[in-house]
């Protein structure tokens, strides 16, 4: 997301999305999964263009900690309801972009302060069974890394020359932050076979601002971060098999500015897993 900061005004780029079909084991704390894009329901080549990617994604939840990696490299984005910033575009094409190019990479680590009576697992691996709701303190730290660039200005050169009047020409930008994080998570035991969990995880810091290599002297580099990460859980258990659904967000507010342009990033991701329990 690109915000002129001295207007209510914004640009929202936003890859070619799509449903993966894959499978996966879970043992203890380990877990792994497959998958690969099912064509059939992916979004228009033709609306939205194409996204190249790879990504993985690591969670490990031992009984104490909690082990996020989530690495994402994409190319090719398309900016979100193109019609109300140019006058040449329906719905029925967007803006693509498809020399934008993106490489992010998480990790973070946490402790489980209530980990006798609150437990990951139950909730996201079903390797643990939790019997009754609690929830606990959650705390640790993270090292985040975005960057962004593309051949050209990523402002369109269409856009009215009012907005980002002095940052139109930026084309590379990336942050490197590292926090403290603290959050809490809460399990709700429903239906004696139910869990719903929710965790909420902010992170406090300082990060290391790059632009365009030739603006890098002028830039105020190192700066205060902030992040957070929301994540959900639902899963139901039917004897042997279980339902799941996980839901989760991560924005870093990056707080990268350069004149009158301000940038935010993030990434979220919905999963649904059927299981069986050997």
């Amino acid at each position: 997301s690109l915000s002129d900061m001295n207007m209510p005004y914004r640009l929202r780029y936003l890859p070619n999305g799509y449903f993966n079909l894959g499978v996966g084991v879970n043992f203890r704390s380990f877990g792994l999964s497959l998958a690969t894009k099912i064509p059939i329901f992916q979004n228009s080549t033709i609306r939205h263009g194409d996204t190249k990617r790879f990504g993985i994604q690591s969670y490990i939840y031992s009984s104490k900690f909690t082990v996020d990696l989530l690495t994402s490299f994409l190319k090719g984005y398309y900016l979100v309801n193109s019609s109300d910033h140019f006058s040449g575009y329906t719905k029925d094409k967007e803006y693509q972009r498809p020399d934008i190019s993106s490489a992010n990479i998480g990790l973070s680590i946490n402790y489980i302060f209530n980990n006798e009576h609150f437990s990951y697992r139950a909730a996201f691996s079903d390797t643990e069974r939790q019997k009754r709701s609690a929830g606990s303190l959650i705390a640790g730290g993270s090292v985040i890394s975005y960057q962004t660039k593309a051949d050209s200005s990523i402002i369109p050169r269409e856009i009215d020359s009012k907005y980002f009047a002095k940052s139109r020409d930026i084309s590379e930008f990336g942050v490197l932050a590292f926090n403290a994080n603290v959050g809490y998570a809460y399990s709700l035991i429903f239906l004696k076979h139910g869990i719903c969990t929710l965790s909420y995880i902010l992170g406090l810091g300082i990060q290391d601002n790059t632009f365009d290599r030739e603006l890098n002297d002028v830039i105020n580099r190192w700066r205060f971060s902030m992040n957070h990460s929301i994540r959900v859980g639902v899963g139901y258990r039917f004897n042997r098999y279980y339902l799941r659904l996980g839901i989760i967000r991560s924005t870093q507010y990056t707080n990268l500015k350069y004149n009158d342009l301000s940038i935010e990033n993030g990434t979220n991701f919905i999963q649904v897993s059927l299981g069986m329990r050997f």
